[in-house]
């Protein structure tokens, strides 16, 4: 099995206007499907972003969050094991989030797949 990183990405805009309560009632929906990848054997770990945050360099902060400058940001991210990308396509989009419309993934494999891989070539 391979590693994959889902980068979950929704409009921020839209998110950012929400309260906490509001952007939370929609969390029961995607922790089923997330409950179900762990009963297969095929999710790692994740988590939920704050929509707040900054952009750095290497001598300033570009931005304050929530980023206004994209419509689309980063909203959190699954780490999960497929066989290969076509599967971890395939289990993307089953993601409730996704199904709605109200989200999108990108899907990115490991360039390492296990730590001592890493640790060899660093």
């Amino acid at each position: 099995m391979q590693r994959f990183m889902f980068i979950v990405r929704e409009d921020l805009k839209k998110i950012g206007k929400l309260t906490d309560k509001e952007r939370l009632s929609n969390v029961p929906i995607p922790h089923e499907w997330l409950r179900s990848l762990a009963e297969s054997g095929n999710y790692v770990t994740g988590e939920a972003l704050a929509v707040t945050g900054r952009y750095v360099s290497k001598n300033e902060v570009l931005s304050d969050g929530p980023f206004i400058e994209a419509k689309e940001g980063i909203s959190g991210f699954d780490i999960i094991l497929a066989e290969n990308l076509e599967q971890a396509v395939s289990i993307a989009q089953t993601n409730p989030l996704v199904a709605s419309g109200a989200a999108i993934i990108e899907i990115r494999p490991f360039l390492f797949q296990d730590q001592d891989e890493f640790f060899k070539n660093s």
